[in-house]
């Protein structure tokens, strides 16, 4: 069953539920109107986990930060791709991108970690120092994408202010869920 939007539902059931005095309201109209409500409003994510220590060798250029496992809700709706490192919004909606992560790296050295869409840097991005190899530091990033329509692939790529950085990746955490709207059309 497609997303739909709460303007869209209002819509449908003013349509499908006129006042019954003709008989108009089916058992199947009923069922089919209830079933958009709740896949509409059902949670709906694809998330990627990092859970233990990865080693990552970062440079200047943006490199794709490798999850180990991938998990989605309601794969009608999101697709978590593990190697690819990727989630795909693949019902249209609203996303609210949370992304976490301990990582290690040398003294004094910055690592970005930034939000692509569609292969494309946005502005979403969480920049920290390292603080050694023996002291992880965690950074987290919460985006919301207003683009309602689908397809839209998300991953997170990370940058060293040098080439060459020996980076120590854990407890990381990509989720991408689809939000309920009021409607798709601004």
């Amino acid at each position: 069953m497609a997303r739909k939007s709460v303007v869209e539902l209002v819509a449908q059931a003013t349509a499908d539920f006129p006042d019954n005095v003709t008989g108009l309201i089916t058992p199947a109209k009923l069922r089919q109107f209830v079933i958009d409500f709740l896949t509409s409003f059902s949670p709906a994510y694809g998330y990627l986990q990092l859970p233990g220590p990865t080693s990552q060798v970062l440079n200047i250029a943006p490199s794709l930060l490798v999850f180990a496992t991938a998990t989605d809700s309601d794969p009608s709706q999101t697709t978590s791709i593990v190697p690819a490192s990727t989630v795909t919004r693949t019902e249209k909606g609203v996303a609210t991108i949370v992304f976490t992560c301990d990582f290690a790296c040398q003294v004094g050295r910055f690592i970005t970690f930034t939000l692509f869409k569609n292969g494309v840097a946005t502005p979403w991005r969480v920049t920290n120092t390292g603080g050694g190899l023996a002291n992880p530091l965690a950074v987290s990033l919460t985006a919301i994408d207003p683009a309602t329509s689908p397809g839209a692939v998300y991953d997170i790529r990370a940058t060293a202010e040098a080439n060459g950085i020996s980076t120590t990746l854990t407890n990381g955490f990509f989720v991408v869920q689809l939000e309920p709207v009021r409607s798709f059309t601004p």
